[in-house]
């Protein structure tokens, strides 16, 4: 059984590569399924050589957020559960640091939940659960993973460089991978983060992770589909108290 979800994941994944090739690859306007690279990217200046860390990677280049950058002369790390992603970006994004692992604030291995669409696979039993309620959606299977926290990933593979950019795309568990940050340690300018508990007419936009980022002095800049950015009060101008 673990054999034949991983031939499925595999196939269904070749599907969203051949996808991506077709409506991205050579379309240069934009990667991110709703611009959020383009806000990104006029928020760093258009900056030639800038680092970035993507969590929940997912695709080289379909709804990447980081692809422009990359194709501006940035790297980074990608960090994706699903090892026919890492496979493609060791493919596409040679100057990138390629992962194969779970974003944890406990060092280990955790279920990954594997679906007909690639998009909604999560380590989030909640996430799960709620998933499953769509009628296209179905779970083909699941695999243990390891998983680090973003603090240690980020010591040991870029132990000395500014991060600029952090993207979080992780169907559920946002908030835990935030809080393995070293906030001390990494300061990035701009953070892009997938919110599905956003709402914009209650107040705190009933989101934990904005009061968890404006209390690290954090300001939201903009809203692009589920994907919040987020400016460091540095970068907007502002002194951070």
């Amino acid at each position: 059984m673990h054999l034949l979800a991983n031939l499925i994941d595999q196939y269904l994944y070749f599907l969203v590569h051949l996808k991506g090739m077709l409506t991205h690859r050579f379309a240069g306007m934009h990667y991110g399924q709703w611009a959020e690279d383009v806000i990104i990217d006029s928020l760093t200046a258009g900056k030639r050589a800038g680092v970035y860390v993507d969590v929940g990677a997912y695709h080289p280049f379909h709804y990447s957020n980081t692809y422009l950058l990359y194709r501006r002369g940035w790297h980074g790390i990608n960090i994706d559960p699903n090892p026919s992603a890492i496979m493609l970006f060791n493919w596409h994004r040679k100057r990138d640091i390629n992962l194969n692992l779970g974003v944890s604030d406990i060092t280990g291995e955790k279920k990954y939940y594997l679906f007909n669409h690639q998009a909604y696979n999560s380590f989030s039993s909640a996430h799960r659960d709620s998933t499953l309620k769509n009628r296209h959606v179905r779970q083909i299977g699941e695999r243990m993973i390891p998983c680090l926290p973003l603090r240690d990933i980020v010591a040991q593979h870029l132990p000395d460089a500014q991060i600029d950019v952090l993207n979080i795309d992780v169907e559920g568990m946002g908030m835990a991978v935030l809080k393995t940050v070293d906030w001390d340690r990494m300061r990035p300018s701009v953070i892009c983060i997938e919110d599905d508990d956003f709402d914009a007419s209650e107040e705190g936009y009933g989101s934990e992770m904005y009061a968890y980022l404006a209390e690290r002095s954090y300001r939201l800049h903009a809203r692009a589909g589920a994907s919040c950015i987020y400016c460091s009060a540095a970068t907007l101008g502002y002194e951070e108290p």
